[in-house]
């Protein structure tokens, strides 16, 4: 039977028999889609000042993460595996910025960062720097949050990153 899931993360829905490993929007695991009668939105919620900041750094890492993924994206074929890898990297950290914006209760910023390093290999070097800075401002960020939706959004955060960093590190091998 079809069911209409919602990712408790992002928001973004899903029709599907069963809900997916992890969320095809924002990378969340499995137990944050929720049937749709159980949604809330994560992100209404008064945050304290360091959470606020933590916040911002997040938007900011998730703002330069997709331009970068996106001009890596843009600088293979169209279609190619490097093509589709760094488009789908882009979306879901897109994803995160607008979540990050969502519980600043502030508009999404500008989309602009780094650009691609100038080879495979290299612009796969930086996804992997990219996000395993990334888990690593997430952990220290959910050990400061005392809102547990924040440390909610931390989580999935987490591990949205560490799949991120583990494919980079396989197409390295």
């Amino acid at each position: 039977m079809v069911k209409l899931y919602v990712c408790k993360i992002c928001g973004e829905p899903y029709i599907g028999g069963e809900a997916p490993d992890d969320c095809p929007f924002c990378g969340a695991p499995k137990n944050y889609l929720r049937p749709v009668e159980e949604f809330n939105e994560l992100w209404k919620q008064e945050l304290n000042e360091q959470e606020k900041k933590d916040m911002q750094e997040t938007l900011d890492l998730e703002i330069n993460a997709t331009a970068y993924y996106q001009k890596v994206s843009d600088n293979h074929e169209k279609y190619s595996k490097q093509n589709r890898l760094f488009k789908q990297l882009t979306r879901v950290e897109k994803e995160h910025a607008e979540i990050a914006a969502k519980f600043l209760n502030i508009e999404m910023p500008e989309i602009k960062g780094e650009d691609p390093k100038g080879s495979v290999e290299k612009d796969l070097e930086r996804t992997k720097e990219l996000e395993k800075g990334s888990i690593e401002k997430y952990q220290q960020f959910l050990k400061n949050a005392d809102n547990s939706e924040v440390k909610n959004l931390y989580v999935a955060l987490i591990h949205a990153e560490q799949g991120h960093h583990d494919i980079a590190s396989k197409e390295l091998e």
